[in-house]
């Protein structure tokens, strides 16, 4: 598909929904409708399956020792601040302890 403009694009959208059927315009309709849905909540999906791979790592880490526990936090901290760091994204400032 060409790229368009945007008034060449809703032009061309009406062109082609103004000659659907009926039956063609609901299907159109309904497709709206849940581009809509996904427009109004597009994380959800994301936040469901984050949660579940939270769940699960909570799981396999249960019985670990806490000084374990807040060993691996700690390493996973500065991995996430290093490549922040790489990227230029990295908050100034010192991480205080526990």
């Amino acid at each position: 598909m060409e790229a368009l403009a945007p008034q060449d694009l809703i032009r061309k959208a009406i062109i082609e929904v103004a000659q659907l059927r009926e039956n063609e315009l609901l299907i159109v309709i309904e497709a709206v409708e849940n581009l809509k849905k996904q427009r109004a909540r597009p994380n959800r999906e994301l936040a469901k399956e984050i949660v579940a791979r939270a769940k699960a790592r909570a799981e396999e880490t249960r019985n670990l020792p806490r000084a374990e526990l807040m060993k691996k936090f700690s390493d996973t901290l500065e991995a996430i601040r290093a490549d922040a760091i790489a990227n230029g994204t990295a908050i100034e400032g010192e991480l205080e302890g526990d």
